[in-house]
């Protein structure tokens, strides 16, 4: 077969080649144009990744000027942190967000003025406002730009409006725009973190508190042994839970203590709380979930800790001279102990606050060194007074009196080789009384100061007195004293008392014989009678403890058989000289005091047997002598029994009594129980008969609380001092002018004594006082203008370093910060966190149920026990959260004391904001426990910050301009803390060791 021409193989062969020729070809051109399109897409994958890296840079530049603020501003312990809002939200419905101000202040002149960093990306080119002469949150349009071209506005936090920002450029040699970024900082320290506060440390698994006797609430006492317990572990953790109460604690709190391992960063909260998604949201951006927003919008993972020294604030009322220098240690001021502390911690008050010394009102010693010596005797271990005649006394645990008793038995008249000798046996009793909530142990003398004269007989001469230089050293007299630095003491008493128990002890045992001459040249008539006559300002009556003078009753009407006949208008005398008697002159310190005859004058007090020290130290009013024995309440409280006796069951005519519970700073009536008082003079305190059984509760009743722990652990601690200042009272109601009793301050209706007023101040009014430390204070004190005498400016000039670390620690120049919230910027489930919770520092928190008071066993008015929490309108310590809110900012956390809610009340320690109100009973512990949860958890600043940054990479450019080509962007959030680093050793901040650490990041 013959092939065709036309198939001839070498045809054949060029007709196959072409075709193959022509698919090589198209082939190698697909792969030409593949290679092409690969180098493309490589050239524009190396492009993408140089935009990409240059936005990075930008990013990390963002950094870097935030680190620069944060490096410069707050390289200090002085800077706080606060913040405002937009004036109109960016997006409708939606809840702003905060705009953060490092606030930095300064004194010019002898005024502060206030400069504020924005913690935002801000136009340079825009005039930075003015310093303000208030501390005042400005308004972040203030700092930024007003052209749409020059800002960014962007979403952060979802539950949050948009956040506004100012591009910032970066450029290129050539001075073109390259890239650009703009950041938006979030305070951390703003929410709590539940990785550091709240515990199930109770027997059931619930949050539990340290309370009473542990004076420091809202911390743990060290000596309970407990091990790695945070310093912030009783904030009320429970409390973020919208159902939760004190006593339904709820699950919110419980799973997160649980879950503590999987906090591993801020977005880590809602898998430790359980959350299980999907993750609603409504329009706003909050989620539904009631509980799930709440841990995302006030809680956060991650604070790390920081020490940091205190400083004094720039604050008006404090001297410009103190502020900036670091606060006083009360630590070491206890350590140091004696004269020299009580002058550096007296000096360091004077210094800052000169007119702080004005709260004394008629105190006569200096009000500030007692405030000292106070503040020491306080926490010191000894139970000795830190004091200087005329000048201070510190409280501490040793006893005062609070009834003297001088029995006077008359044994009749002999006549010995013709002279008439008059024959007396005098006896000193003395009721001891231990304020406080520590048991007391030590040893007591009591001066005899006796100088009764006796009356004339008929010749007009007045007879030697029975005063210490005349007799007391006549081989004739007789004692049982000493004699020590120019004046008799009885002989040294072995003392023991209990927290808040009274003792009567007899201390002193004279028998004198008076010579009246020889009957020849004055003979006395049977039948005459006589009286005893105090000589003028000669008695008194001082207790010495532990070889210390701790206490002066500097005068007392003694004056034995004195009556005055009033419708003859002549004395007559209680003795009569052939016939034995015995006359009782009874006097109870801090109670009644009394012009001398004829103004009879009567000045009704609290008696608090702290303030009677200082009674009558300047002006002739004696101690007031009182009807014995029908007033004598031996071993217990005093009550003048009379009072209960005589007057209505409604008790119109109240005056001169113990009751602590009418006291202005409130406390509790400690039991009296029954006895019969006796009837006639030879009744002595210490008979057997008025033994009163001490209860071990009387403790919880203590008029004074003292730690002696060697230590204060909070500052808040200052609360417990004794305020020895004396201002008169005035009252609503008028007093009864009808009776004798007119000159009494307690009118009928009255259930308390009012507070210290402006121009009141009197030397013959005190008692029944603390200072005043987060509860409201005297309206005769407060922050006016250059005028600071608020007792909560205390807290701007003490600290307490690291209590729970050790002596050097504790004595040391820095304070620990680990979780304590920003109140400048804190969210309101956060502060409410702060004060929740049932009150524990007094375990006889009570209410009185009736305004006419019980006889048997306290002779006071009824209460009931009452359980009381921080005040809320609808959740735990709503009310605290909003009046801390609308105060802000804050110079300085002792400020918060200030917080009022809507109608102008200071709610912190307010009975007003408590369904009982004026029927609430407490101590001043529990009035101030809720502020010292907060002050304790608490700060002005913050150094845990979020910075949100957008960044991006621009075609070059002139400008910064929103119409700039971008070529790429990155948005990141880092967490980062502005570590001061190792400090120098008096607790300053060393520059170079500043470091400001990125914790973590994210992209958003």
């Amino acid at each position: 077969m013959r092939i065709p021409s036309s198939h001839h193989p070498a045809r054949v062969a060029a007709g196959f080649t072409l075709p193959a020729i022509l698919i090589v070809t198209g082939a190698l051109l697909i792969l030409a144009v593949g290679i092409l399109l690969v180098a493309s897409i490589e050239r524009s994958t190396a492009r993408s990744f140089v935009e990409r890296q240059r936005a990075d840079l930008a990013a990390l530049a963002a950094l870097e000027d935030v680190r620069g603020i944060l490096t410069k501003e707050a390289g200090n312990d002085d800077f706080i942190v606060i913040s405002s809002t937009l004036a109109a939200p960016i997006t409708k419905d939606r809840d702003r967000a905060p705009f953060l101000f490092l606030a930095r202040g300064k004194v010019e002149g002898s005024k502060y003025k206030y400069r504020y960093v924005p913690l935002f990306s801000s136009s340079p080119a825009k005039p930075v406002p003015a310093d303000t002469d208030t501390l005042a949150a400005p308004k972040p349009e203030d700092f930024l730009n007003t052209d749409d071209k020059a800002r960014i506005r962007f979403s952060a936090l979802p539950y949050l409006d948009k956040v506004q920002a100012d591009w910032l450029p970066v450029r290129n040699s050539k001075g073109k725009t390259i890239a650009r970024y703009a950041y938006w900082v979030e305070d951390l320290q703003a929410r709590i973190d539940p990785a550091i506060v709240g515990n199930l440390d109770s027997e059931t698994q619930t949050h539990a508190r340290e309370g009473h006797p542990f004076p420091a609430p809202g911390l743990d006492d060290p000596a309970t042994g407990k091990k790695d317990q945070r310093a912030l572990n009783q904030v009320a953790l429970y409390a973020i839970d919208p159902a939760a109460t004190d006593k339904d604690q709820a699950q919110t709190g419980r799973t997160l203590i649980d879950n503590r391992k999987l906090l591993v960063s801020p977005e880590s909260l809602l898998a430790a709380a359980a959350v299980i998604p999907p993750l609603t949201r409504d329009g706003a951006g909050h989620l539904l979930d009631p509980k799930a927003r709440v841990v995302e919008e006030s809680l956060v993972s991650g604070i790390q800790p920081y020490d940091e020294q205190p400083l004094v604030p720039f604050l008006p009322g404090i001297d410009p001279a103190a502020s900036g220098k670091p606060k006083l240690n009360l630590n070491r001021i206890v350590a140091k102990g004696g004269r020299d502390a009580v002058e550096e911690m007296a000096a360091f008050i004077d210094s800052a606050f000169p007119t702080f010394v004005d709260r004394k009102g008629g105190f006569p010693d200096n009000y500030v060194k007692t405030l000292a010596a106070n503040a020491i005797d306080y926490a010191d271990k000894d139970n000795n007074a830190t004091l200087e005649d005329g000048q201070f006394r510190g409280i501490d645990t040793y006893p005062l009196t609070t009834e003297i008793a001088l029995q006077v038995a008359y044994n009749g008249m002999s006549v010995e080789n013709g002279r008439q000798i008059l024959n007396f046996k005098i006896r000193l009793f003395a009721e001891l009384h231990n304020p406080t909530n520590l048991g007391v142990s030590g040893k007591a003398r009591v001066s005899y100061e006796v100088a009764l004269q006796a009356e004339s007989f008929g010749a007009g001469t007045v007879n030697p007195p029975f005063d210490s230089s005349a007799l007391l050293d006549d081989p004739t007299t007789s004692h049982n004293l000493d004699k020590i630095g120019g004046r008799y003491w009885s002989k040294s008493t072995d003392i023991n008392l209990a927290p808040n128990e009274f003792k009567c002890y007899e201390f002193a045992t004279v028998t004198y014989r008076m010579d009246q001459g020889t009957v020849a040249d004055n003979p006395i008539v049977e039948n005459t009678p006589f009286s005893l006559l105090e000589a003028p300002g000669a008695s008194g009556c001082s207790l010495m403890w532990n070889d210390d003078i701790v206490e002066r009753q500097q005068g007392m009407i003694r004056q034995q058989g004195f009556i005055y006949d009033v419708t003859n208008g002549v004395r007559i005398g209680g003795y009569r000289v052939n016939e034995k008697d015995v006359l009782t002159k009874a006097h109870y310190p801090a109670l009644l005091y009394n012009k001398p005859f004829p103004s009879s004058t009567w000045y009704g007090n609290t008696g608090d047997p702290r303030i009677s020290h200082y009674m009558n130290r300047s002006n002739n009013t004696p101690l007031e002598d009182s009807a014995y024995p029908e007033n004598a309440s031996p071993n217990r409280r005093s009550v003048r029994y009379e009072v209960y006796e005589d007057d209505s069951p409604e008790k119109p005519k109240v005056y001169a009594r113990m009751l602590p519970s009418e006291w202005a700073d409130g406390g509790h009536d400690s039991a009296v129980g029954a006895w019969k008082n006796g009837a006639k003079d030879t009744t002595i305190l210490t008979d057997p008969k008025f033994n009163f059984p001490y209860d071990p509760d009387a403790k919880y009743s203590a008029i004074q609380m003292i730690s002696n722990r060697g230590y204060y652990f909070s500052t808040t601690e200052l609360g417990r001092l004794f305020d020895p200042l004396m201002f008169a009272p005035t009252f609503a109601k008028a007093a009864d002018t009808t009776s004798f009793r007119s000159k009494s301050i307690m009118p009928a209706g009255e259930v308390s004594w009012p507070d210290a007023k402006s121009g009141q101040g009197s030397p013959l009014y005190g008692g029944g006082n603390t200072l005043r430390i987060g509860r409201p204070e005297h309206s005769a004190f407060n922050f006016d203008g250059d005028k600071q005498n608020r007792a909560i400016g205390l807290l701007d000039l003490f600290h307490c370093g690291k209590p729970a670390a050790g002596d050097a620690q504790a004595r040391g120049p820095v304070v620990a910060i680990h979780g304590q919230v920003n109140v400048n910027t804190a969210s309101r489930d956060a502060l409410r966190a702060l004060a929740a919770g049932a009150l524990v520092m007094d375990p006889k928190l009570s209410k009185t149920t009736d305004t006419v008071h019980v006889l048997a066993p306290k002779m006071a008015r009824p209460v009931d026990a009452l359980k009381l929490d921080a005040p809320k309108i609808t959740l735990l310590a709503d009310t605290i959260a909003d009046a801390v809110i609308s105060g802000r900012p804050y110079g300085s956390t002792s400020r918060i004391a200030l917080a009022r809610d809507a109608s102008g009340r200071e709610v912190f320690g307010n009975r007003d904001l408590y369904p009982d109100a004026k029927d609430v009973q407490w101590t001043d512990a529990a009035a101030e426990e809720v502020f010292a949860r907060v002050y304790q958890a608490a700060s002005v600043r913050s150094r845990n910050f979020r910075v949100w940054i957008v960044a991006q990479s621009l075609a070059p450019a002139d400008s910064t301009s929103s119409a700039a080509e971008v070529l790429s962007e990155i948005r990141k959030a880092y967490t980062l803390i502005a570590d001061p680093g190792k400090r120098a050793q008096d607790g300053a901040i060393i520059p170079e060791n500043i470091n400001m650490r990125v914790i973590s990041s994210n992209d958003f």
